[in-house]
This record gives C-alpha cells, structure tokens and sequence, in this order.
C-alpha cells in the first residue's frame, strides 16, 4: 500500500497517541532518561576526571599540522586506532549517563583489545601487519587463512599482554581474567542486563523497558570506564611525532591527569578492598609503560 509522506506520518500519530500527545509513551523514556542523568551527577569526581582526559585528547588534535618530518606508514594506523579508541569511551560514556550502563559496558570490551593490541605494536611485541593476516608485499589473499592468522596473533600477543607470558603476578592475571570473564557474561548473552529483569520474572517489578538508575550497574560501568580510559590517556603522547612534541604545560597536565586515573583506579583496592583496582595498576604500569615525554617511534 502506497502512501505519501504526510499520510504515512499522520497514521503514525494517531495509532501512538497517548493522553492527547502524538507518541506520548515515548516521552516516558525522556523523562526518565533525564533523571538518571541527574542521578549520576552525585559521582563528580568521575566525571571531573573524565572531561578532564578528554580536554588533554583534543588538544592533541593539533599535532598533525605541525609536524613537517615524513612519518612511518604506522603512524596513522596507530592514531585511527587510538581516535577509534576515544570515541567509544565517549560515545559509551554517553550511553551509560542516558541510562543504559550495561549497554555502554559492552562496548568496553572491544576498546580493551584494541588498546592493548595497540600497545603491544608500540613496545614491538608484534606489528599492524601481523595483527591483520598480512605480510608486507603479499599480493594475494586468502580470506580463511587471513582470519586463521589473524585469531593466532591476536592469542599470541594477548598472553604476552595480560596472560601466562606477561610477566604479571599470578594474583593480578588471575584477576584480569576475572575481569575479562564478566565482559563476556555481557557481550556474549547480555547476562548482566538479563538479570536485571529479575524483578519482573517475579512479577514484584515492571519490565526495565525504561531507565531506572541502579547504583551498582553504573558504578560497574564507571569503575571500567576509568580502568580503560587510563590505558587510552597512556598511549596519547605518542601523537607526538618526533619533531612536533607538545610544551611543558601539556606534558605537566598529562600527569596530574595520569596520576588521578591511579588514584581512581587504586581506590577499588584501598577504599573497598577489591582486588582488581590494584591488579590493573600493576597491569598499566607494566603494559602500558609510556609517559608525558614518549613521541611516536616506529
């Protein structure tokens, strides 16, 4: 059946109206996204510490005109890696504030792996061109044998990062699994969001169809934001090419930012007692082992 525009939208309306307001219900979830916007702001320290990791990352975008050197052909393939990186934790950050924590955790997961493959090619624990399949020149490819290669280097280089070849103590690879395990539970199911269903299976709650702040579930969320954006902020001097490097003023900012993610991070361990806040420092500080004055060097 065909109808124009203006037909089409009016049906629309009239079938969602609701006490008098063309798609009425929908103003439901509005409302309740604003209040939990609201509801997060109680956690000002967070976000205090997360606009100030943003401001730091954009003054970086200014680097790029400076910089008059020929630059490796790995360059760029960092920094999209890295720009990719800190557009999700926005973009995450967004989702969560809003009132899907869960959701904005599950994009974590993916921003992990790529930092710490990112990471990896910078200490020279592998290359952009292992980490694809690839090997310079090869003219002719093999989508199978490209993936076979790919998933190899990955699992490869991951037990060099945080697995049995790291290097860590046994207490903070242990933990890091623990760790890994949980995005699994949300990325591969959705268990955590699953569960908070739980209330309405017993028929004492309404279906979580619209945002209700639970403390927990952004506190899960906020706690990972933190761990990863730490391992972003880490990597950011290297958008410094060699012979284009930011002033002393960036580079003391970068540490009283680097510093507050440890304090962040560390007071899980110090301030709860879970373990995992004194894992990911000693895995940060090892993994991630790059200061205010680290330029890009391949």
């Amino acid at each position: 059946m065909a109808l124009d525009i203006g037909a089409f939208q009016k049906r629309l309306s009239e079938a969602s109206e609701y006490a008098g307001v063309p798609f009425g219900r929908v103003h439901l979830i509005f409302k309740a996204e604003d209040e939990h916007a609201q509801a997060c702001l109680k956690y000002n320290g967070y976000l205090h510490l997360s606009d100030a990791f943003k401001c730091l990352f954009l003054l970086n975008t200014e680097v790029r005109p400076k910089v008059k050197a020929p630059l490796s052909e790995f360059y760029p393939l960092f920094i999209a890696r890295l720009a990719h990186s800190f557009r999700t934790l926005c973009g995450a950050e967004r989702i969560a504030l809003r009132g899907y924590p869960y959701h904005g955790y599950a994009l974590l997961r993916n921003t992990f792996d790529n930092l710490v493959m990112a990471s990896a090619v910078v200490q020279k624990v592998t290359d952009f061109y292992t980490l694809e399949g690839f090997e310079p020149g090869q003219k002719e490819v093999d989508p199978i044998q490209l993936k076979r290669k790919r998933k190899l280097a990955e699992w490869q280089t991951t037990a060099v990062m945080v697995g049995a070849r790291s290097g860590l103590s046994d207490k903070t690879i242990s933990e890091l699994a623990l760790w890994d395990a949980m995005f699994d539970y949300e990325t591969h199911g959705a268990r955590l969001s699953v569960a908070s269903a739980m209330g309405w299976m017993k028929g004492t709650e309404p279906l979580p169809a619209v945002p209700k702040f639970s403390e927990s579930a952004f506190a899960m969320f906020m706690n990972r934001y933190c761990e990863i954006g730490w391992m972003t902020h880490r990597l950011v001097p290297m958008m410094q090419a060699p012979d284009a490097g930011l002033p002393d003023a960036w580079r003391q900012k970068w540490r009283v930012v680097d510093e507050s993610f440890e304090i962040m991070v560390n007071s899980l361990t110090e301030q709860s007692g879970k373990a995992i806040g004194a894992a990911i420092v000693e895995f940060v500080k090892a993994k991630f082992p790059f200061n205010e004055s680290a330029p890009f060097s391949l």
